[in-house]
Formats: C-alpha cells, structure tokens, sequence
C-alpha cells in the first residue's frame, strides 16, 4: 500500500507546525510495527507546485527525513499540483496502490474542481486555516494547535485520548 503526505510550503504555513504535524502523522504510522512492510509514502512539498517528492520505505529512512527537514517552497498555494503529479505518478504505475492523500494546509489557495479516484483529506490547525473553498469531495480534519504541539507528551495523549 501506498500513501502520499503533501504538505504546503507556502509562506502562510509554519515550518514548526509542519515538522510537528510530521512527527506526529509518522508516530502513529510507526505504532503499528508491520507497517513499513507492506507500505510506501511520498512526501510531496508544495507551494504553486511541487518542490520535492521523497519516498519513504522504512522506518530507517522516515527518521533519516525527519533529522534533515527543512520546507522548500514559499510561494503561493495552489492544490492542484500536487494531485496533477500524483495523477502521473499513478499513470506511468510508479503509485499503483494508493490508499490515499493526506495535505496539510491552511487551507488557503486553489483545489482542484473533481475529486480524486481515491481519497484526499486536508489537515488544517485549528483558528489557522481557511475552509470556505474545500470542494464538497475533500474530507477534512481540524487538529487543535496545542495538541500537535505538545508531541513531547504524545505518548501518554494519545492513550488518553483512547481511552
């Protein structure tokens, strides 16, 4: 299985929130131990259009990723690259078993009109993000900016929070 993690680079987007949201996104897809077995994710940078794609097969290489991020972009936001880009990735079978796309953003730039073949969703942070233009198609999740940042504690949050 495949996964793609777009996150916006635009100038309206914080490098601190970005990371954290990775960090968090990548501890939850690391709690289940076999996953890095059967599944791929690229993370995709993107302001008005794609600055990097890196692939990520195992934990090795999602931490390597992680200790040498940095955002590459600060333009303006347009969405539609990256969906453009993951439509080639699918056409030329470099992607031929995505699950599906997760965009952090906040919100603010230009979606494509038709949905995707398979599911998108865009992460906003809470009083952050701009919701007014997310196409009727796209599934949307609002996490609270306390929250992502207090990943030192994740651990023990997410317990709580499950129970």
């Amino acid at each position: 299985e495949e996964f793609v993690i777009v996150i916006d680079t635009s100038m309206s987007c914080s490098g601190e929130l970005v990371q954290r949201f990775l960090e968090e996104t990548f501890q939850v897809l690391s709690e289940t131990e076999s996953f890095f077995k059967n599944a791929q994710i690229h993370i995709l940078q993107c302001d008005e259009r794609v600055q990097t794609d890196v692939l990520l097969r195992n934990a090795e290489e999602m931490k390597r990723y992680m200790e040498h991020f940095t955002l590459k972009g600060g333009g303006g936001t347009d969405f539609r690259p990256a969906f453009e880009y993951v439509n080639e990735l699918r056409a030329k079978r470099e992607v031929d078993r995505l699950r599906g796309l997760i965009y952090f953003t906040d919100g603010k730039g230009i979606y494509p009109v038709q949905a995707p073949v398979y599911d998108a969703a865009f992460v906003f942070i809470e009083h952050l993000y701009s919701d007014e233009s997310v196409p009727a198609w796209a599934m949307k999740v609002v996490l609270e900016e306390e929250q992502l940042m207090e990943i030192s504690g994740g651990d023990s949050k997410r317990k709580k929070d499950r129970e």
